[in-house]
């Protein structure tokens, strides 16, 4: 039973997100299979007489936000919303008022959403804003992600579910996970047994065989879908032949006749008025709150390092890593540390000392805390350069408070445990697959702790023989929320399973805390 239970289908793993359940309201009969497409009436943004400038795509549309407020713990993301539709020629108001053209929202139960709907204004998330961003075109909602859900924030319908996906790629593999996340369903990238429904956009495929020969339940996309939007029959109906038909021209397409009042104020074109066409067709400036993503830079082109005005002995040679700071930034203390005749690490294990403003959880600094002499600020590089030769660290040692009263833990002291032993120095490690970090940082952080990494699922018969022997090296279980499902026959048997903290605190405060981090 064990064994079946490990077999699993890899996938790039998700990232997992939980909140609390609610009651759920209304049901909605399914419907037989239709076309998916929602162009039976035709739908409009802007007036398709108008010329909208592209930099000023939600020109005229003027947005009241319900819902997200009180969902958003992060307060400068909704911020970030406001300025996105400001610049793109939009406006916000603090209220749903007349004048509104747009409510923001998750939910269709809210008096502010049963408002919206009456008054005819245009019903739509953040999905379909961030949709349009990238379309740079005020386009109709087109997928269920676009269009609030038939249940209240943190409504759980498919609380019971642990649903996987074959055959989605890019976007559409990330819009269904979001749309499980939504529906309060564990999400897991592989397919193992304990999954309860796998979600095929073809019925091909090695998911969908193991699938088939578990008698795990394989269904379209408009499953969950008309789950989202209302349809909570659909839970009982999977083998209905609306969701057992594949190859869907739009899989992620909502089922129109749960949308149909939602797409009444789209059949009407927004209309935007001369005055406001007229101030925005002056020529355009950059923006300056739109920040242009640079790309990667770990080291600067050959061409553009200066010489090094000295040549150092490999001992007396720092070898060093950045983190958190704007690649550009980057490149100036680069070509300090090589005039100075210093080296950037390839790798956190052959890095000397790490240059950082700040203790942050990146995958550089919890990889480098436990291999590097120095954790020091700019300020020591810069002072290097000054007096062009390296200069002593400890007057330069980076320093926190505001991290270090957080973690419960002093940063000279971690490094101070990390350089007498590795705190993972003959441990093994097994990390079930859906982790968040991915498996691969984990990995990365553990092995630079000196630990090592196991790639199989061990046996409760293994575990025990390990923990018997004291010459057999002890093996620590590393799970999440997601994953839980893989560790059944471990809580069966009492043995203890840890969160990804266990790792990530443990390095960075350089102890063990079996305690802390268990599973119950």
């Amino acid at each position: 039973q064990q064994q079946q239970q490990q077999q699993q289908i890899q996938n790039p793993p998700s990232q997992h997100l939980t909140q609390t359940p609610q009651g759920l309201q209304h049901q909605v009969p399914v419907q037989p299979p239709q076309h998916p497409q929602l162009q039976q009436h035709q739908l409009f943004g802007h007036d398709p007489s108008a010329e909208i400038p592209e930099e000023y795509f939600l020109l005229g549309c003027i947005f009241a936000i319900a819902d997200y407020p009180e969902q958003m713990s992060d307060k400068q993301l909704l911020a970030t919303w406001k300025r996105i539709i400001q610049t793109h020629g939009g406006t916000v108001d603090p209220m749903l008022t007349s004048r509104c053209t747009h409510l923001l929202c998750e939910s269709q139960l809210s008096n502010m959403y049963a408002q919206a709907l009456r008054e005819k204004k245009r019903c739509v998330t953040a999905h379909w804003l961030n949709s349009v961003l990238k379309k740079k075109k005020m386009v109709p909602p087109h997928r269920a992600l676009h269009f609030p859900v038939a249940f209240p924030p943190g409504g759980k319908p498919c609380s019971q579910h642990i649903i996987s996906v074959t055959g989605f790629v890019d976007s559409d593999r990330d819009d269904l996970k979001l749309m499980a996340y939504l529906a309060g369903a564990k999400y897991t990238g592989y397919l193992c047994r304990s999954n309860t429904v796998l979600i095929c956009k073809e019925p091909t495929g090695l998911k969908y065989e193991k699938a088939k020969e578990w008698r795990i339940p394989c269904v379209n996309a408009q499953w969950l879908c008309d789950i989202l939007l209302g349809n909570f029959e659909a839970l009982r109906q999977m083998q209905h032949n609306r969701y057992t038909v594949f190859s869907l021209q739009e899989p992620l397409a909502p089922n129109q006749h749960l949308v149909l009042n939602l797409l009444d104020a789209w059949r009407v074109p927004l209309k935007v008025s001369s005055d406001l066409l007229m101030g925005v067709r002056l020529p355009l400036k950059p923006k300056q709150n739109e920040s242009v993503i640079q790309p990667s830079t770990k080291r600067p082109r050959f061409e553009d390092l200066p010489t090094p005005t000295k040549k150092l002995t490999p001992e007396s040679t720092p070898v060093v890593l950045f983190t958190g700071f704007e690649p550009t930034q980057v490149h100036q203390y680069i070509k300090k540390l090589y005039i100075l005749g210093g080296e950037v690490a390839e790798s956190a294990q052959k890095c000397t000392h790490l240059i950082a403003s700040k203790v942050t959880r990146t995958v550089k600094f919890l990889t480098a805390i436990s291999v590097v002499k120095h954790i020091v600020t700019p300020e020591w590089l810069e002072e290097c350069f000054k007096g062009q030769k390296f200069i002593e660290e400890q007057s330069y040692m980076l320093r926190d408070a505001e991290a270090e009263v957080l973690f419960c833990f002093s940063l000279e002291e971690s490094l101070k445990r990390a350089q007498v032993a590795p705190l993972f120095k003959g441990k093994y490690f097994y990390i079930t697959p859906g982790i968040c970090p991915s498996l691969s940082t984990m990995k990365a952080i553990v092995e630079c702790a000196g630990g090592k990494v196991l790639s199989k699922q061990p046996s409760f018969r293994k575990l025990m023989e390990h923990k018997q022997n004291k010459s057999l090296s002890e093996i620590i279980l590393i799970s999440c929320e997601n994953d839980l499902h893989l560790c059944r026959e471990y809580f069966a048997r009492g043995i203890d399973v840890h969160n990804a903290e266990f790792i990530l605190t443990g390095v960075l405060t350089q102890t063990l805390d079996y305690e802390s981090y268990k599973f119950t």
